[in-house]
């Protein structure tokens, strides 16, 4: 399969040390206003920020500020959340899984109880651009049919968007065509400046910044591609340009958008098993975290009896966290791809993990045994003249 074949040749990044690629971290205090944290984001050029307790590494983002109001007087610490750090000698590919999972930019590395410094992604693209993946296409990685927004709609739709849905890319649409890509950090930085010129700033103004309209607001440099430009060209495109995003288009219409976290994705964990199964977000203060594992593998096993075309599957796991306590709700969602249809999506949440994987378990099994009912009496039939194949 494509994707063993990609995932054992980026084995020697996967594998290597974080350490050569540690850069500077943009560290903030819970006392800090939200206004001075987002001076410091944009004069660092960062997305993440971090904050070390002595215990955990808190952390937030340009996407999670867009809703902040206040931001003079308002402390950032509502705004911070925990997330995972890694040391120096972890591999690349635990510092991919944090990023792919959480949708950040930046893992913070502690080393005795301090924060040291980041690892980016942009700085892992780095390294995978020396590397020959011109057999990798942009139609193996790009997420289909993005979400756009028109030039007329307001500001504040396009903020709604990104916060409800976790993007920091928006392809704006003019008169048919897509003009440019509006992102979280546009947003950001376009209401920000007459906040910092001070109070006087607001006299006189009696329209808010994110009821204007969206119009030219955004980046007219961002890279184009087609579904069969190689991986090599995507990355060295968005390095070139210094841009988080690549378009992908067919005859002048928009099939996709790759972003950082599509092209990371490649390095994601994967677990040996019959079918090719990726995980991200295991939590590691789970006991038995071995044994939820393997359970999940014989599931899949038991699925494949049913329904042996399945490409591969991926789990995303992530706790809820509520305040200071530690235990919540897990998330799981499961991604299967197969040969005919399109990928089988199954999302759950429950206190207990390995419940909430059975649960899933047996709802990917009654889904595929009524799509192989469904394709055997297709099959059954004196002629098919066609059938679908979605690109993954």
């Amino acid at each position: 399969m494509i994707t063993d074949t990609i995932y054992e040749h980026l084995r020697d990044i996967q594998t290597a040390k974080v350490e050569p690629l540690i850069s500077k971290a943009t560290t903030i205090d819970p006392s800090d206003t939200v206004s001075s944290v987002i001076n410091k984001i944009i004069k660092d050029n960062a997305y993440d920020v971090f904050y070390f307790d002595g215990k955990s590494t808190l952390s937030t983002n340009i996407r999670a500020l867009l809703n902040a109001k206040n931001i003079t007087q308002m402390n950032i610490d509502p705004f911070l959340y925990p997330i995972p750090h890694i040391s120096p000698n972890d591999s690349v590919q635990k510092a991919a899984d944090i990023l792919t999972h959480y949708r950040i930019r930046e893992v913070p590395i502690v080393q005795k109880n301090q924060i040291i410094g980041v690892v980016t992604a942009k700085r892992i693209l780095e390294i995978l651009s020396t590397k020959d993946n011109r057999w990798i296409k942009a139609n193996l990685i790009y997420t289909q049919n993005p979400i756009t927004i028109s030039s007329e709609e307001l500001l504040g739709n396009a903020k709604k968007i990104m916060t409800s849905k976790r993007l920091d890319h928006l392809p704006v649409v003019s008169q048919g065509k897509i003009k440019q890509v509006l992102t979280s950090a546009h947003i950001l930085e376009y209401i920000l400046p007459q906040e910092r010129q001070g109070k006087k700033s607001f006299k006189g103004k009696t329209t808010h910044k994110l009821e204007f309209k969206i119009g030219n607001i955004g980046s007219t440099r961002i890279p184009q591609c087609t579904p069969n430009d190689d991986l090599n060209k995507i990355v060295d495109s968005m390095l070139k340009t210094d841009t988080t995003c690549c378009l992908v288009n067919l005859w002048e219409n928009l099939q996709g958008i790759i972003t950082y976290r599509d092209v990371l994705e490649l390095l994601v964990s994967k677990l040996e098993a019959a079918i090719p199964l990726y995980v991200v977000g295991l939590p590691e203060d789970q006991t038995n975290i071995n044994l939820i594992s393997k359970k999940f593998e014989n599931t899949l096993k038991k699925v494949q009896k049913v329904y042996s075309e399945i490409h591969e599957a991926r789990v995303s796991i992530k706790q809820q966290r509520t305040g200071d306590k530690k235990e919540g709700k897990y998330e799981v969602t499961i991604i299967v791809t197969t040969s005919h249809h399109a990928p089988l999506i199954f999302s759950s949440v429950g206190f207990d993990l390995s419940e909430v994987l059975d649960e899933l378990g047996q709802k990917l099994l009654r889904s595929l045994s009524k799509h192989t009912n469904r394709y055997d009496n297709k099959r059954s039939r004196k002629s098919i003249r066609k059938m679908r194949h979605p690109i993954f």
